[in-house]
């Protein structure tokens, strides 16, 4: 991404598996007639033919790592579609343990003292957060709310950096999450707004292009 150009390195299209489709289709009919999950049709086994959006987003990565290897990634970031295990795990190890943000749920669990409590939970209850000035997109300076804390996030069975950030204005907070744990809490911050830098410009890109087709 420049001022002026985004150069775009690779894309895949995603599919959803029919047969997995219709059996949602159907299992939310059959849960609205009141009927016992134990009647109703097992889920079917996911087709290879049709890899999640997670699955492909990993082979786009290992692609640019392999065309590519002389490029130094110094973090990969993704929104809360790919804040699981296995995408963040597997995204640091393409790029040899870099760091990788995304984002968690506000209902996502956490273990604090030995008991489960939500994110949002914890962070409006026990780790409130303090007025920061961060530097969005490489540019413009704004006030946010912002807290951290080195949590073992249930879902991902590990500890995990996680960021609670609340931009002025804004009553509720989002949840930043991080695999490299050294990282400072502004770091991440301000790494995660760059995505915004890519996301615009692709928007705007498949703005234009529909509308000249």
């Amino acid at each position: 991404v420049t001022q002026s150009v985004t150069f775009p390195v690779g894309f895949a299209f995603y599919m959803p598996d029919p047969a997995l489709t219709a059996w949602t289709k159907e299992d939310k009919r059959l849960k609205k007639a009141a009927v016992a999950k134990q009647d109703r049709p097992v889920m079917p086994e996911r087709n290879g033919l049709y890899p999640t959006k997670t699955r492909l987003a990993l082979r786009l990565l290992q692609a640019f790592k392999d065309a590519h290897g002389d490029i130094k990634i110094k973090a990969v970031l993704a929104d809360a579609l790919y804040g699981d295990k296995v995408f963040m795990d597997e995204a640091a190890r393409i790029f040899d343990g870099t760091q990788v943000i995304s984002q968690l749920r506000e209902n996502q669990n956490i273990g604090y003292k030995g008991k489960k409590r939500n994110l949002k939970d914890y962070f409006n209850s026990i780790n409130k957060g303090v007025a920061v000035t961060l530097r969005v997109r490489g540019d413009k300076d704004v006030k946010a709310t912002v807290s951290s804390a080195r949590l073992k996030v249930t879902a991902h069975g590990k500890k995990r950096l996680v960021v609670a950030l609340k931009y002025e204005g804004e009553s509720d907070y989002r949840y930043l999450v991080a695999t490299d744990m050294t990282w400072r809490t502004m770091d991440i911050t301000q790494a995660f707004t760059l995505r915004w830098l890519v996301k615009i410009d692709q928007t705007y890109c498949l703005h234009k292009c529909v509308y000249k087709k």
